[in-house]
């Protein structure tokens, strides 16, 4: 039953119902079958992430006092109990697909798929020579029982071991038992295996090793061997999810109760009672952090099966360019003449490479700031830098390590810029620049010219073309300067409190103004649907969490205002409450590209505002982050964002409605004509670079 007297949806189970959407996806016989593999390993990584960080954190509250509960109407135990029981169900169906579904339909095209079975005697030479002259050197057996405090040393979080138990004539009728680390590189998870009569074999790694064992093992009998992985690097989020009088009193309880965040130990389908016994008493894995899986573990690696045939892939998108930057011309003249829109991956990135690449280079430009947020080594952004510091350009970049990373990794890439010059600014808790932006000064003999990129987005997957985003290029004077008067205070690494009185009046910058413009945006159209003029409030969104905006949202419904969600992850809005959310519908969208943009248009009497965020509507972005959001001014470029938008309202192949329980129900309308909204989208981008006058002609658009 939904409680009406707290009408929010719970996040632990909106994340499951978004984690069922991609079980919904990979079960899909329209999409391509190693697209479907990928949905699947997406589901599993999103699986393990939400033990990583949900269940630990329902264990911590769990400890805590019933009136901090009863004040935040959250109930660990019966809460953990219906979790666990919704991911059996749902860990149940990702097996059936994968065995009953995609593995046959592979079959039927000509890839064989070794699961949970032997090995033809035709494969077994390639396999012992691979093993032998490859996968050897890289393989690390270890007893056991010969090691003392084994448990801190033998299972490292992410990956993946064998446990075998092996017994020896010569020593006594004694079992023996041991690991083997399954290394991730440098070969990857899967192995291709020669063609048999014209068709494609693909076999697991850990099958690999467990073909080979006796050769690691030599003089001993292997008598059975099970996967098993441990993830230690648990986290809590509890600063980042409730205010701070709050989560400073549960921080304050689990340190007097010596909480101690648990590890989560998985351990594959039929792994005995007796080894799970023997890695309890002699290792030291507690039973209540072990948990089953399938057959195979870590099956996020379905991400990266492997590319046998493009017939198993979504047809390639060729990236299109953007005709407004031409050869010769430089960008800053471009930008000056027409701010410009780039909607990635359907757009090309290469305009923004140029700009970096151009700032680097332009013997006018002087100052270049830049908010990575997270970024990796090979990085086109980080070279353009490198080059503009020793260019003898000021640099200035504000990052946040980036934990995925190894630490070698990032000292690398760190000391590369530090060498040549830039300067580094590192986000601290409670102030991580999330916002996606930069900003180029150059210095002309008119004064100053300041250009500013503006994302939903950031840099650290740009080039792999698997992320919707819109990124602004402009030079719109009243942006760059409030873009620059909100680097100014970056560099002062003070809390936000401290500078309430810089004048943000274009953009909006959580921990400033953000949450407290969005209201007023809302107010206005509940005071023009009240009026009888038009109004209308539409937000997409990864996140929707924060309980005030959803207030105001409910506000805005129960005052007629159409209201319109759209997101892509978790929302805690429950549409269709009688006489509360029944103006307000929820839709949830995927597809091929992960879905990251941020849109909030407003009906504003017929002259619609429309903004682009890197935030989501979470407590963790609003009050724990620096993150923006801004206007697009450009009539030309709004109308493309209000056909973006209507693309997804008319979406009938990939978007789903969520009920008042969150069930993704599918939209069912034969009636219309089949309206993908990605597929739209790259049509729209297509169109509009081909034929110049239909840019303008969208400035009509309206919703």
């Amino acid at each position: 039953m939904i409680d009406v007297a707290y009408p929010y949806f719970d996040i632990n189970l909106s994340w499951l119902s978004n984690n069922y959407r991609l079980l919904l996806e990979a079960n899909d016989p329209s999409v391509p079958l190693r697209e479907r593999l990928r949905f699947l390993g997406l589901y599993a990584y999103q699986t393990e992430e939400f033990y990583r960080v949900r269940i630990t954190n329902l264990l911590a509250l769990a400890e805590v006092s019933g009136d901090i509960r009863s004040k935040l109407n959250i109930f660990p135990d019966s809460l953990l109990e219906h979790v666990y029981e919704t991911l059996e169900n749902q860990l149940s169906e990702f097996n059936e697909i994968l065995t009953s579904s995609i593995l046959p339909a592979l079959s039927d095209f000509g890839v064989h798929v070794y699961f949970n079975e032997r090995f033809s005697s035709e494969h077994i030479p390639f396999i012992r020579n691979f093993f032998v002259n490859k996968l050897f050197r890289h393989l690390q057996p270890i007893f056991l029982d010969g090691r003392r405090n084994s448990k801190l040393v033998f299972f490292e979080t992410r990956q993946l071991y064998l446990v075998v138990k092996l017994s020896r004539a010569d020593i006594g009728n004694d079992a023996f038992y041991a690991t083997v680390n399954v290394p991730s590189e440098p070969y990857g998870r899967f192995l291709e295996l020669p063609d048999i009569d014209g068709k494609k074999h693909v076999a697991f790694m850990e099958d690999v090793i467990r073909e080979n064992l006796s050769l690691l093992f030599p003089g001993y009998t292997i008598l059975e061997s099970f996967t098993l992985r441990a993830e230690r690097d648990t986290e809590l989020v509890i600063e980042d999810e409730y205010p701070v009088q709050i989560s400073q009193r549960i921080v304050k309880q689990l340190e007097k109760r010596n909480f101690v965040q648990p590890a989560q130990f998985f351990y594959q389908k039929g792994m005995p009672s007796e080894m799970r016994s023997y890695l309890f008493n002699k290792v030291g894995i507690p039973l209540n952090e072990f948990h089953e899986r399938g057959p195979y573990l870590y099956m996020q690696d379905l991400i990266r099966f492997p590319a046998i045939n493009k017939k198993l892939d979504y047809p390639f998108q060729k990236p299109i360019q953007n005709t407004d930057f031409e050869d010769g011309v430089s960008v800053f003249e471009t930008i000056q003449q027409s701010d410009q829109l780039l909607h990635l991956p359907y757009s090309s990135h290469e305009p923004i490479a140029l700009f970096f690449n151009e700032a680097a280079t332009d013997p006018f430009v002087k100052e270049i700031h830049v908010s990575l947020y997270k970024t990796s080594p090979n990085s086109f952004i980080l070279n353009s830098l490198i080059s503009a510091a020793r260019n003898g350009k000021r640099v200035i970049t504000y990052i946040e390590l980036n934990s995925k990373l190894d630490v070698q990794e990032n000292l690398h890439w760190s000391r590369s810029m530090r060498d040549a010059g830039v300067k580094i600014v590192v986000s601290e808790p409670g102030l991580k620049v999330h916002a996606k932006m930069a900003l180029v000064k150059r210095k002309m003999q008119k004064g100053w010219e300041r250009y500013a990129f503006l994302s939903t987005g950031g840099f650290y997957k740009l080039t792999s073309r698997d992320i919707v985003d819109h990124a602004l290029l402009t030079s719109h004077r009243e942006l760059t300067n409030e873009v620059e008067l909100l680097f100014g205070y970056l560099f002062t690494q003070d809390e936000p409190k401290k500078y309430k009185y810089l004048p943000f009046n274009n953009l909006m910058v959580t921990q400033f103004n953000l949450q407290k413009k969005l209201m007023e945006l809302i107010d206005r159209e509940i005071a023009n649907c009240n009026a009888g003029l038009r109004s209308f409030v539409t937000i997409k969104v990864n996140q929707l969490q924060d309980h005030i905006l959803i207030d105001k949202l409910y506000q805005a419904g129960q005052a007629g205002v159409p209201v319109h969600v759209i997101v892509s992850e978790s929302c805690s809005l429950i549409s269709g409450l009688p006489s509360l959310s029944d103006n307000i519908v929820v839709s949830r969208y995927l597809d091929r590209y992960q879905e990251n943009t941020r849109i909030f248009q407003f009906g504003n009497r017929g002259n619609d505002e429309i903004y682009l965020s890197s935030c989501d509507w979470t407590y963790r972005n609003l009050h724990r982050r620096i993150d923006v959001c801004f206007p697009i001014l450009n009539e030309t470029l709004k109308g493309q964002i209000r056909q973006v938008l209507r693309n997804y309202f008319n979406d009938n192949q990939k978007a789903v409605r969520l009920d008042l329980y969150q069930n993704n129900l599918r939209v069912v309308d034969d009636a219309r004509a089949k309206v993908r909204a990605q597929e739209a989208n790259y049509k729209l981008v297509e169109r509009l670079e081909k034929n110049p006058v239909a840019k303008s002609d969208l400035k009509n658009i309206m919703q």
